[in-house]
């Protein structure tokens, strides 16, 4: 991920408004923000919703993170796409999506026919909030992997989300492939937003992101539902010295306020503003996320550890006394939609 080399200017529209209390003030950043390994938790890559999040592989020189939003889309980080060593930009066929990637996993893939950026990102720039906010690319596979795979829902992050979120009625999270563990995806949540640059385009959050993060999701849980609000461009660094990340909010990309340009790649995609959609039905990737939901069950003591391993009767008891405890509705099934309240309920 890039390293900022100039501050955020404060916002003037509903942005600041929203966010006075948790203004950030962002200071030139040195060194490599390297966040400690337990920040983050390993997740199963092959249940969704994390399926719909893969590696970037950028000819054989590294790799960024990307998420589907369509069957054939992903967005990612448009300086992920550049070759700095040729001082140009690599070529679809240099580019190679994998969802689902846990540990040389190797199933569920797509070459890249072509891709879109923003014409005015230039790499030579450098890592300004001014670029960062034109830091965008969507790609376009070869296969319809995200069918297998599923894909996320997108959304605006707006002041009424931003005052669910502080009241803990939403849940952010971020997930993918660092640098220290290339080729395992770990997420963290409970991020909280710590400000807005660049007229609200420039969102910053303090779940910790190193290289390897870029072109992945700040996600959503909202409504029994998953979404992606925003791309990992950029990392910032505070007063204080603490690490925060820099993501370009995918309002940019609404028909409604967005910007032009990044609005009309997203129209000409078949990604809507709406619900994501999870894999079909036998496919390799999972529809129900068991093993984070019974790795959480541990973590918050409904369930044994020697319980994790397919004791589905000792999972819906678990999940019972879970719901019963929280004020759900209680019927014992693992779903998406109780992945999200037991991350909630997990957050430190």
């Amino acid at each position: 991920m890039l390293k900022i080399l100039a501050g955020v200017r404060p916002a003037s529209n509903v942005w600041a408004r929203a966010l006075s209390a948790l203004a950030l003030a962002i200071c030139v950043s040195s060194g490599t923000q390297a966040a400690q390994a337990s920040d983050r938790v390993e997740i199963n890559a092959m249940e969704y919703p994390w399926s719909a999040i893969g590696r970037v592989n950028a000819g054989g020189r590294g790799h960024c993170t990307g998420f589907l939003i369509s069957p054939r889309h992903v967005i990612t980080a448009a300086h992920c796409l550049f070759d700095p060593r040729a001082g140009r930009w690599r070529g679809p066929i240099e580019i190679h999506f994998i969802a689902g990637y846990q540990r040389d996993r190797f199933i569920l893939h797509s070459k890249v026919t072509s891709y879109r950026r923003a014409e005015a990102f230039d790499y030579r720039d450098g890592a300004t909030t001014r670029s960062a906010v034109r830091d965008w690319a969507i790609l376009t596979l070869a296969k319809p992997i995200g069918t297998q795979a599923g894909w996320l829902g997108i959304k605006k992050l707006d002041s009424l989300m931003l005052s669910r979120i502080k009241a803990g009625e939403a849940l952010l999270l971020q997930a993918g492939y660092r640098r220290d563990r290339a080729h395992v995806m770990t997420a963290g949540w409970g991020c909280q937003i710590r400000g807005v640059g660049q007229a609200g385009s420039l969102i910053t959050h303090d779940c910790s992101v190193i290289k390897g993060d870029s072109g992945s999701p700040l996600l959503l849980f909202a409504d029994g539902s998953f979404f992606a609000v925003g791309l990992h461009v950029i990392d910032l660094k505070a007063p204080n010295e603490e690490s925060v990340a820099g993501v370009l909010s995918l309002s940019l990309f609404h028909p409604d306020g967005g910007k032009r340009e990044a609005a009309s790649a997203l129209a000409q995609t078949s990604a809507r503003w709406r619900n994501g959609q999870a894999p079909k039905g036998g496919s390799e990737a999972a529809m129900i996320p068991l093993k984070t939901i019974d790795s959480l069950l541990v973590r918050l003591g409904y369930l044994q550890g020697e319980n994790l391993r397919a004791k589905e009767e000792a999972r819906a008891q678990a999940l019972s006394r879970f719901q019963a405890d929280k004020g759900l509705p209680r019927n014992g099934r693992a779903s998406v939609a109780i992945l999200g309240s037991l991350l909630k309920a997990s957050t430190p």
